[in-house]
């Protein structure tokens, strides 16, 4: 909707100089544009397919000749990329060659659709084809008849007008084998019109991802013989977004800076995908009184600052051994377990201790490793090999199973904190979530103590007592 609708702006601040230089009504306008990416629709990435989200474009086309009962009309005449050199050609008065494919839409845009106008479109993709499958096709009104050309010729048939999403491949279907042949035939000569077959495959065909990943993250990325994958180049802020006031690259270090001015946290945030089960490790050096975090399976929320990042937090604290590694979320429900808590929060959103680990040490101005290790609704901290946090996220409602990933700088005291060695192994997407019926909370157990100011009778809630 943003890109969209700052396109349309961009269009209308246009068409309004043409209106103040005194052009608008000697001015043709022409808006079409690149088929877009997949995004994950159909489980594909790329923008390379025979379905209609690749071979349907918007074409717009604006002529202040034509009569105001002509416009504003939409046609269902079948334009090809190839129809705009032979309509630029028409209407500056050139002649098109006869052996040109496309056509000129003049006449379209002028009075109509001819009689004579074509009822069908070819289709074809073949370049890289070692990575991307080639096919070949046509499509009218009704059907799309496709082949990829290097799979054996696969055939799909599809009927646009009872299955316009093109979920049904009607190619095996004995009641479509009249249409599907006719189809197949149509195409053959088609080809031949256009040269003839293509050459065989030259070399390996090798999928650029495979069909169904196990980590959907992982398909961005190429990790290395142990499965993790390194987040940072070494030599600039390539592939993460944030604020170069605070962030900068420092001898190979992810580096953060503040000046003890700072009105509120600032992030800056991995731009490879989002991340769901992982493993994490990187080498963290603060500053005495320095405070940062590792934002994980978070939220971008440019709607409270541009970089801002909501979301399960590592903490990183200098000065406070209670905090530094604590499970914390970030404009959220806040303080989920302190270190040293094994914690259930209920389904409720209610975080219960139900047991402890030794609480350590950690000297400021000395690099340690920090550990994340996440699988399903399982949060594990872990400090130079010393656990820090263990806790299971029952509340559906409150808790997130995918997000971004992100470090932050912290309001407070001047400070500087580093990342180094950063890197992520992704788990599968599919990992068991755990259940209150494997994990029943003891009667007894306590509340987590909440953060901020609390009355000086505060006691914390015991599971089971009625308050």
């Amino acid at each position: 909707y943003r890109m969209v609708s700052g396109i349309d702006n961009a269009i209308g601040r246009f068409l309004n100089e043409l209106e103040k230089a005194g052009l608008a009504e000697n001015t043709i306008i022409v808006y079409s544009a690149d088929n877009g990416y997949h995004m994950g629709n159909r489980g594909l990435a790329g923008k390379w397919s025979h379905y209609e989200e690749s071979l349907r474009v918007p074409l717009i086309i604006a002529d202040p000749r034509v009569p105001a009962s002509q416009q504003g009309k939409v046609t269902d005449a079948i334009a090809l990329n190839l129809d705009l050199p032979a309509t630029f050609v028409d209407w500056s008065g050139g002649e098109v060659p006869q052996r040109y494919q496309g056509h000129s839409l003049r006449p379209i845009i002028s009075g109509g659709k001819p009689n004579d106008w074509r009822s069908e479109s070819f289709h074809e993709h073949f370049a890289v084809r070692n990575r991307i499958p080639a096919f070949e096709g046509i499509r009218n009104a009704r059907y799309k008849y496709v082949r990829y050309i290097d799979h054996g010729n696969h055939e799909f048939l599809h009927d646009l007008k009872n299955d316009p999403d093109e979920l049904v491949n009607l190619a095996g279907d004995p009641a479509h084998a009249e249409t599907l042949a006719a189809m197949r035939e149509r195409t053959d000569k088609r080809v031949q019109e256009l040269g003839g077959p293509l050459e065989p495959l030259a070399g390996k065909f090798t999928a650029s991802t495979v069909p169904h990943p196990v980590a959907s993250a992982a398909v961005t990325v190429t990790p290395g013989k142990d499965g993790f994958v390194n987040l940072l180049n070494g030599k600039n802020l390539n592939g993460w977004s944030g604020d170069s006031k605070y962030w900068s690259m420092r001898d190979g270090v992810l580096t953060g800076v503040t000046d003890g001015s700072l009105k509120m946290n600032r992030f800056i945030t991995w731009n490879g995908s989002t991340i769901r089960n992982f493993d994490l490790r990187v080498k963290v050096k603060v500053t005495a009184g320095g405070n940062s975090g590792l934002q994980y399976r978070g939220t971008s929320r440019p709607d409270l600052g541009l970089d801002v990042v909501t979301g399960y937090q590592c903490d990183v604290v200098a000065d406070n051994p209670n905090y530094n590694g604590m499970l914390y979320e970030e404009k959220g429900r806040r303080i989920l377990s302190h270190t040293g808590e094994k914690v259930i929060v209920d389904p409720q959103g209610q975080p219960w201790v139900v047991g402890t680990m030794e609480v350590k040490e950690f000297s400021p101005d000395q690099w340690h490793d920090f550990r994340v290790l996440v699988e399903g609704n399982h949060h594990q901290h872990w400090i130079d090999g010393h656990q820090t946090a263990d806790l299971i996220d029952l509340d559906e409602k409150g808790r997130s199973l995918e997000g971004v990933l992100a470090v932050q700088v912290h309001v407070g005291p001047a400070m500087t904190i580093q990342y180094k060695d950063f890197k992520i192994k992704h788990l599968p997407d599919d990992l068991p979530l755990e259940s209150a019926q494997d994990h029943p909370i003891p009667a007894g157990e306590y509340g987590v103590r909440p953060q901020g100011r609390l009355p000086k009778d505060w006691k914390a809630p015991v599971y089971g007592q009625e308050k």
